[in-house]
Formats: structure tokens, C-alpha cells, sequence
């Protein structure tokens, strides 16, 4: 192995302790000596204490924030930075322009342009931006302007409801055209405040079901060469479980290629992002939601064979890989598990007794 050492830092990486051991294993694989320094806000959270060295930074909401990611760049001087959290990245990305000063430093940042950023965050939008790049997608319409939607479609079949600015299925309800004013009513008390709006439905998207069944699909993008197409992998989802999929079978990427070949050129790609697609009896693909970023679909088809830390990595230290890390086996089967692991020692947070904790 080579002596010097090479950084990369994971933000908001949560329960995603996976992504870290996988770029361990690309750091062996490819001979270099790594070190991952994890930054989260959270100091007892499960990734916190998991990497090489811990970095706690502010809320991406606190005007402290970009300058400690600057400071905190400056000092450790790594290859590549991304985040799992989507919030997170508007404010990198759109919000504070930092992932272009970050690239200024020579960092490789993982994402799309800020336009489509904006989109990736506002389903509303991103409805409009697919159907401009002509990727089939399904009509789309704010909780208030429902009765357009159902005089255009009709009242048969079922409706999807969700937040439109939402993360991990937030407001989501799935339901029949009887019920479907009233799921938007329920979903429109939970939508966070917004200084702008009047009408608290506007940020409330409903569509109609797509036909067919739903999957994951991780679209790939060089870092070095950002828009053309380098990979697809894609997985059936078996079951969900608090907005993420929880059991998935890998399959043939073909039917996805031509969408994801689409959005990936028009949103200036680098690096992956998670995209959720309906395929019907004919083969024919729709795509729902594009999440920037590892999803937590990922895991199914890296199981199978797919290497993207690998990719990651062999790119931005300039290591040779085969083209191995874009294959996978279709028809593995994987299922998500729980594991529990100590992030503090001493901590007197939850400690008060007069507070109790209430199961309802």
C-alpha cells in the first residue's frame, strides 16, 4: 500500500454505516491508504463515531454552517465530499453555492446542476422538468388544483398524495378517487410552515397510480466527465419500510436505459442518484421521484455485484478499474436487517428521570 494517505468526508451518512465500510473495501481494493472523516451534526449518531475521525458540524440551517465546511475542507484537504441527506445538499448545491467553492478547492462534489437540484426537492417541478426532456412521467398537480386533475384523468383507479417538498415518503397516501380530496386534507396538516404560502394544499402533490410495478434504479455518471451515462442498476422493490425499500430483487437495467440516459445528460450528472420508476406490462418505464444521492436502494445491487465507492474512488485518485463495478447479477434477492451499536460513553442526554418515554 501506498504511504500517503487520501481523504474523503461523508455528511449526514445516519444508519448508512454500509457506505462507509464500502469505501474502506475500495481503498484495499485499490491499494491506497484512506481516511474517512465522517461529519455530522449529531454526535451519538450511529455513523458519528464510525469513521476514522468525527467532525461535528452545525445544522446545514445555521449561518455557521458554510464557513465550518470551508474551514473544515481547508484543513483536511479531501478528494470528495458528498452527503445522504437530502436537505443537506439544497443547501450545498443551491442555497449557498458551496459545492462550486468546494470544486474550486479541487473537491468532487456528487450531484446535479442547481436547476435540477431545485427540481430533485419540488416534485411539482420535477414533473415539468421530465416531461420537458421528454421522460415519461406521471401528470402531476398541487393538492389545490385536484379538481382539474380528476376532471382531466377521471375518478377510476388510485391517486398517490405527498408533500411536495418531502423527504422519505412524508404525507403519503395511496388511495381511491373517493378518497382522495380527504387524503390531501390529511396530508396538507403536516406539510412544514413556508413563509410564502397561503394555501398549505399547494404543497401537496397528487398523481394518478402509475400501471405496473415499482423500482429502484441508481443512475451513474462519470465525476470526471459529468452527463453521459457510465451505469444503471436496478431493483424491484418486494417491500417498503419508513419510506425506504426494505426487501428488493435486482434486475435487467435495459428498460431503464433510455430514461436514465435522458435525465443524466439533461441534469449535468456526476456521480449517482436514486430514481424511483413504474415499468407496465409493456415494458414501458415512468419515473415518480429522482433522489440525488445514494438512496437507501443502493445496498440491494452492490449485494449483487455493482461497485460505485469503487468508481468513486478509482476516478478521483486516478487508479485504474475495470469495467467490473457496473455489473451485477440480476434475480439476488436481499433484505434489510436491524443492528444496534454504542455512539456514546458518559452521556447524560435522555438521562433526566422526571421524563419518561410514552408508547403509543
Amino acid at each position: 500500500m501506498t504511504d500517503a494517505p487520501v481523504t474523503i468526508v461523508i455528511g449526514s451518512a445516519g444508519r448508512r454505516l454500509y457506505l462507509i465500510d464500502w469505501f474502506r473495501d475500495a481503498f484495499d481494493t485499490l491499494g491506497l491508504s484512506g481516511r474517512i472523516i465522517v461529519a455530522e451534526n449529531d454526535a451519538s449518531s450511529a455513523a458519528a463515531s464510525y469513521g476514522d475521525e468525527t467532525r461535528l458540524l452545525p445544522r446545514y440551517t445555521d449561518p455557521a454552517y458554510g464557513d465550518e465546511v470551508l474551514r473544515l475542507v481547508d484543513e483536511v484537504e479531501p478528494r470528495l465530499f458528498l452527503t445522504a441527506n437530502d436537505f443537506e445538499l439544497m443547501q450545498l448545491h443551491v442555497n449557498s453555492g458551496l459545492a462550486d467553492a468546494l470544486r474550486d478547492r479541487g473537491v468532487f462534489v456528487p450531484g446535479v446542476s442547481a436547476a435540477w437540484q431545485v427540481g430533485c426537492a419540488d416534485k411539482l417541478r420535477m414533473a415539468q422538468m421530465l416531461e420537458d426532456v421528454d421522460v415519461p412521467t406521471p401528470k402531476t398537480v398541487k393538492g389545490s388544483d385536484l379538481a382539474c386533475l380528476l376532471e382531466d384523468v377521471g375518478e377510476d383507479g388510485e391517486f398517490v398524495v405527498k408533500h411536495r417538498f418531502g423527504s422519505r415518503s412524508s404525507g403519503l397516501a395511496v388511495v381511491t378517487g373517493d378518497d382522495v380530496d380527504e387524503a390531501v386534507v390529511n396530508s396538507a396538516k403536516s406539510v412544514p410552515p413556508r413563509a410564502d404560502r397561503t394555501d398549505p394544499r399547494d404543497d401537496v402533490v397528487v398523481q394518478p397510480r402509475m400501471p405496473g410495478s415499482e423500482y429502484g434504479v441508481d443512475i451513474v455518471s462519470s465525476l470526471l466527465d459529468p452527463g453521459p451515462l457510465t451505469g444503471v442498476f436496478a431493483r424491484r422493490k418486494l417491500r417498503m419500510r419508513a419510506g425506504e425499500t426494505d426487501k428488493a430483487v435486482t434486475v435487467d437495467p435495459g428498460p431503464f436505459r433510455e430514461a436514465s440516459g435522458k435525465i443524466a445528460r439533461a441534469a449535468e450528472l456526476s456521480g449517482l442518484i436514486d430514481v424511483d420508476m413504474f415499468l407496465d406490462d409493456q415494458g414501458r418505464a415512468s419515473v415518480i421521484d429522482i433522489n440525488p444521492r445514494f438512496g437507501g436502494g443502493y445496498p440491494f445491487v452492490h449485494l449483487a455485484g455493482a461497485d460505485v465507492p469503487l468508481y468513486y474512488v478509482s476516478q478521483i485518485f486516478g487508479t485504474a478499474v475495470g469495467v467490473g463495478w457496473n455489473r451485477y447479477e440480476p434475480g439476488v434477492i436481499s433484505a434489510k436487517y436491524q443492528e444496534t451499536r454504542v455512539t456514546a460513553h458518559g452521556s447524560c442526554e435522555g438521562s433526566d428521570t422526571s421524563t419518561s418515554v410514552e408508547h403509543t
